[in-house]
Parts: C-alpha cells; sequence; structure tokens
C-alpha cells in the first residue's frame, strides 16, 4: 500500500489538510509561527494528493526565495525589505470569520508613522515587533522627534547617528540640556570647507581626484577636452550659475544654467573671482551669434559631470536626470556650413611664420615635426587633417614609379584605427616641392627608427568621449587642430591668419586645392573635374564616373598637381632639416624624445 507522504494528514471527519513545517531560521519574521495547515476540502485521497503537491512546491519554492534574500542582505532589514519579503511568502491566513472583526484601513499617516516606530524599534531592540523597554521609551520618543525631517526609508541610515548624539549629549555636562537637538545641524553630509565652493571649485576638486587615482583611466579622456578647455567650461558653469555657492542652487537654479548653455555667445570670455564676469555678457537671443551646436553640447555634458561630482560631494541633491535638457539640435549657419580657402596673402602668411623663417618664438618651450610637414602637405594633396595626422610610415609608397601618400583606413577594430570616409581611400602623388623640401628622407628616418606613425612624434590619438570601444573619426586630429587653431596661442591665429568664425582652419588648405586646381581649368589648363575629385576624394557624380570609369591614373593626378601655385614663401624654403631642424636644435630634439617616452608607436 502506498504510503501518504508527511505533508497530507486525515482528521477525525475524514478531510485531508496540507501541513508543512516553516523553517527555523524564517519563524523570527513571521510572528513566530511554526507550521502552515490548510484544509485541502476534499476526502478524495487522490484529489488531496495533487492539491497537496502543489502547496507543497509553493510554499517550498517561497522558502527558498525569502531564504535567498536573508543570505544576501548582511544589514538586517528595513521597512521595504519586510514588504517585499511578506509579498515573497505565501498566504498564511486563514478565511476571514464572520465573527472576526476586520482590521481598519489605515491612513498614509499612520502608516508612515508604523514604519518610523518600526525603524526605533529595530534600532533599539535589534529585530522588528520587539516591544521598545519603557527605560528606553523616551530615548524612542526623541528619536522620533528627530529624524521627522528626514523619509521613512532614510531612518535606517540616520536614526544610529541621531541616538549617538543624543547619548554624547546627555553625557556632556558643560552643555544645556534644555537645548533642542536638530537633525539637519546634527548631521551635515557635506564638509563644512566646501559650504561656500562654487563649480569651479568643485571642478578643481574633481580634476586633482583624477589625477590622484592612478590606478583607473581618469582625468582628461574620461571628461572630455584638453585643460584648458575643461577650465573654460568650468568657469563658463560658474557664469551661468551666477556665482552662487552649490548648496544655494535649488532645483530651478540648475535647470536655468541648463537654459542659458543653449543661448552662449561665441567667442564670449567668462572669468571668475576677483572680476566676475555677469551672465548677461555670455547670452544671446540671436542664433547667428551663438556658439556652435557641438560646444555647446560639450559645455552641458561637462556641466553634468560636474553636477554629479557636487552630488558626490553632498552639495547638491539635485540629479541632471531631474531636469529637462533637451539635446541640441544642429546648427547650420554660414558660419559654421561651409569653410573658405586661404588667400594668397594668408598662404604667404603661414609660410613666414616663425615654423618656417625667421626668429623662434620664445613662447614655445616644444617643437615637433608635424609643425612643419601638416601645412605643406595640406596645401598640396587637399587632404584633411585627420588623414594627413594619421598617416602611418607604410603608407608613403612608390606607385607606377612615383612616391604617393596611400590615404587608407584601417580594419575597424583596429588599435587607434585610422580613419577615411566612406570610399574615399585614395593615391595621391607627392608633389615634387615636397620631395625637395626633404619629405622623403624625413620618412626614411622614422623608419630607420621604427616609427610607427609618420608624424607621432607630437601627436596622439583622442578616444571617443561618448564610449571608449567606439573609434573616434578625428582621433589623431585633435592635437595638430588645436596648436594651429585654437585661440590665443594657435599658429594661424598667433600670425593674424584666423579669427574668430572667419571659416578658417588647417582644413582650409583642401578648400584652398580645389579652388586652384579648379582655377587652372578655368584659365585652360587641362585639369578635369574627375581628376581633382580623384586627388580629394570626393565620390564622381555621374552614373559612368561612378561604375564604368577606371579612374585616374597616377600620372593623370600628378599632371594636376603640377598645376598648383607654387607659394613665393614656399620657394623661399631650402629643406626640413636647415629650415627646422637647425633652427629650433635642442628643443625640437627633447620634445621627441620626451613624446616618444611617454606614448612609444614603434612598429
Amino acid at each position: 500500500m502506498q504510503r501518504n507522504p508527511s505533508y497530507l494528514t486525515l482528521n477525525r471527519h475524514g478531510t485531508f489538510y496540507f501541513r508543512i513545517v516553516i523553517p527555523q531560521h524564517l519563524r523570527s519574521i513571521l510572528s513566530g509561527r511554526r507550521e502552515v495547515r490548510r484544509t485541502l476540502k476534499t476526502d478524495s485521497l487522490t484529489l488531496a494528493r495533487r492539491r497537496a503537491r502543489q502547496y507543497a512546491a509553493r510554499y517550498q519554492a517561497a522558502f527558498d526565495r525569502v531564504t535567498n534574500v536573508i543570505e544576501r542582505d548582511d544589514l538586517g532589514f528595513s521597512e521595504d525589505d519586510y514588504t517585499e519579503l511578506l509579498d515573497l511568502m505565501p498566504d498564511f491566513s486563514s478565511p476571514p470569520s464572520a465573527d472576526k472583526p476586520v482590521e481598519p484601513i489605515l491612513s498614509n499617516d499612520e502608516i508612515e508613522a508604523r514604519q518610523r516606530r518600526r525603524e526605533v524599534e529595530r534600532l533599539l531592540t535589534g529585530a522588528y515587533g520587539r516591544p521598545i523597554p519603557s527605560e528606553q521609551e523616551s530615548l524612542a520618543q526623541q528619536l522620533l522627534e528627530l529624524s521627522r525631517p528626514y523619509m521613512p526609508t532614510e531612518l535606517r541610515a540616520v536614526l544610529p547617528k541621531l541616538r549617538d548624539e543624543v547619548v554624547l549629549r546627555k553625557l556632556n555636562p558643560g552643555k544645556p540640556a534644555d537645548i533642542a537637538l536638530e537633525a539637519p545641524e546634527l548631521l551635515p553630509k557635506h564638509d563644512i570647507a566646501m559650504a561656500d565652493w562654487t563649480l569651479y571649485q568643485v571642478w578643481q576638486h574633481q580634476l586633482a581626484r583624477d589625477r590622484a587615482d592612478t590606478s583607473s583611466k581618469g582625468g582628461q579622456a574620461n571628461h572630455g577636452g584638453t585643460y584648458e578647455e575643461r577650465e573654460r567650461r568650468a568657469r563658463v558653469m560658474t557664469v551661468l550659475t551666477q556665482h552662487k555657492p552649490v548648496m544655494q542652487l535649488s532645483k530651478h537654479h540648475w535647470q536655468d544654467a541648463y537654459d542659458a548653455a543653449r543661448k552662449m555667445k561665441s567667442g564670449a570670455m567668462a572669468s571668475i573671482a576677483p572680476t566676475p564676469t555677469p551672465i548677461d555678457e555670455l547670452l544671446t537671443d540671436d542664433p547667428e551669434q551663438r556658439t556652435g551646436h557641438e560646444r555647446a553640447s560639450a559645455l552641458i555634458t561637462s556641466m553634468k559631470q560636474i553636477q554629479e561630482h557636487a552630488r558626490f560631494l553632498d552639495l547638491t541633491t539635485v540629479r541632471a536626470g531631474d531636469l529637462i535638457i533637451k539635446p541640441i539640435a544642429k546648427r547650420v549657419t554660414p558660419r559654421s556650413r561651409d569653410g573658405v580657402p586661404f588667400s594668397e596673402k594668408d598662404i604667404e602668411a603661414i609660410f613666414s611664420g616663425f615654423i618656417y623663417q625667421g626668429p623662434v618664438s620664445t613662447e614655445r618651450t616644444k617643437a615637433y615635426p608635424f609643425w612643419f610637414w601638416l601645412p605643406l602637405i595640406g596645401y598640396f594633396t587637399g587632404a584633411r587633417t585627420n588623414e594627413i595626422a594619421q598617416l602611418d610610415t607604410a603608407d608613403v609608397k612608390v606607385v607606377d614609379g612615383h612616391p604617393c601618400f596611400d590615404f587608407c583606413a584601417d580594419e575597424q577594430h583596429a588599435f587607434e584605427a585610422k580613419r577615411i570616409k566612406t570610399g574615399e581611400a585614395r593615391l595621391v602623388p607627392i608633389h615634387p616641392r615636397l620631395i625637395e623640401l626633404g619629405f622623403l628622407e624625413y620618412v626614411a628616418n622614422q623608419r630607420q627608427g621604427n616609427q610607427k606613425k609618420l608624424f607621432g612624434d607630437g601627436l596622439t590619438y583622442l578616444r571617443s568621449r561618448e564610449n571608449e570601444t567606439v573609434h573616434n573619426k578625428e582621433g589623431w586630429a585633435k592635437a595638430a587642430g588645436k596648436f594651429f587653431n585654437e585661440k590665443p596661442k594657435g599658429y594661424l591665429v598667433s600670425i593674424g591668419v584666423h579669427l574668430p568664425n572667419d571659416g578658417k582652419s588647417l582644413y582650409s588648405f583642401r578648400h584652398t586645392l580645389e579652388t586652384n586646381l579648379r582655377n587652372a581649368r578655368r584659365d585652360g589648363r587641362p585639369v578635369d573635374q574627375s581628376i581633382i575629385d580623384a586627388i580629394t576624394g570626393h565620390a564622381p557624380e555621374t552614373i559612368a564616373s561612378k561604375y564604368y570609369d577606371g579612374g585616374a591614373t597616377v600620372e593623370h593626378r600628378l599632371a594636376a598637381l603640377l598645376h598648383l601655385p607654387v607659394p613665393a614663401a614656399v620657394m623661399r624654403l631650402v629643406n626640413y632639416q636647415r629650415d627646422f631642424v637647425d633652427r629650433f636644435g635642442d628643443t625640437l630634439t627633447r620634445s621627441i624624445a620626451a613624446h616618444r617616452k611617454k606614448h612609444a608607436r614603434t612598429i
């Protein structure tokens, strides 16, 4: 005869019951209950076994889930934890009886008061549900009163500190006993020394912390931009928050600052104490005068990072997620849409500046080869700044008897991969004037030194600020662009070629080549547009050109490049060794050695 399972019992009336013992470690949270007993409402053994098996599986699964929660919690239960555990447990109650009074429905205030009382009970007795001893009731009431400014969910962390403070006050006879304690003053969350900090001081603290943490990839790469750019943003943020201490910034103040960041005036200078800039001087309602969408977006991103660091320092409780910060729409203006070519006067000034001729600038404590070569290659190839900056020594090769630049991309997931716009990889012959200036000898020296990058001495790869696994399409151009384009010390700025919002930059060499070759064609010289497109990498416009034309040969491209006018200042140059290496001397040697030690890129 088959034996009934242990959880199946039969009463004297012939009705089957389900019975299961509650594990010992779970009884304390269930008011000491030892077992669960429920009627199966049947006298059929077959049906009783089926129902009992369902109950057994249900209760055992619930016991396991609650046990897992308890084992993961080393600090005990909060009110929320207790509620969650009861939700996990099956309903142990018996069906309501008609003669049993119904428990009254509690209001929200009564529920909150019960939660607060339970947290005090837990603090003073060590467990929920235990009555507070009469001798501690006075302390319990005092804790309830002091903790009133806090939410019930915060009491678990706050109450122990309040208790310690109350006890210390009682033990200190030097303080009047009738002075009322105020919880917010007892428990300042922030460092008192930071009470008057503006966003600029918060940024300085974040910067110092990043630099001190040598165990992670902190610092500039995590926050985007150079030190100068980040420092400028910190000053702008301080002005946007009207130089107020961070602790005084309400949610509305933060919202106003983010809204104001969308109206930043292009080229506006922000200063802080002792001569703070008024916020009105930074803002404009004219879209044409506002800073570009990329710079405005970078400012907002930096502000979010500083706000988060201020939250870490307990200087604010406002999160960026609590505010309405919409993405900034891309702005297309005549200033941002089109670059402009360099004029003949600009070209003469560029190749007559301190890099190429005259006394060496005393403000420069470093010197790198890319200073000399990037403008020259840009003028004679029309290549983008990043295409030149990312060149490997292996990308200079001889094709059909002619030395050429091979502007090509690396595989997608390669380390510090080179990037080229889709379909724009190309061979561009090296202009004879570059060869005369000693470019091939420079390439040979780089190869002899086992250098992977052609201009790696001075240039580094800047990873994408959004995602370290994503390649930055301008990864190698950032340092070059900063040296040539950024004010106040950028080379093009210092020689008077580039002014704010004039559309000129190192990229203007691309416009210059296109203009010069088109002018040559207009003058009747044989420079077909398809050859110009092959040099610059622009896609053919017609179906025949796209799918049937084999493309211009290296000889065709070289012939077109020979129609470029060679500037008088370039003609005055002798070679790289005399016009750059000898002039910069030890400064160049030390700079290259220091850079290779810090950023080695060898084959």
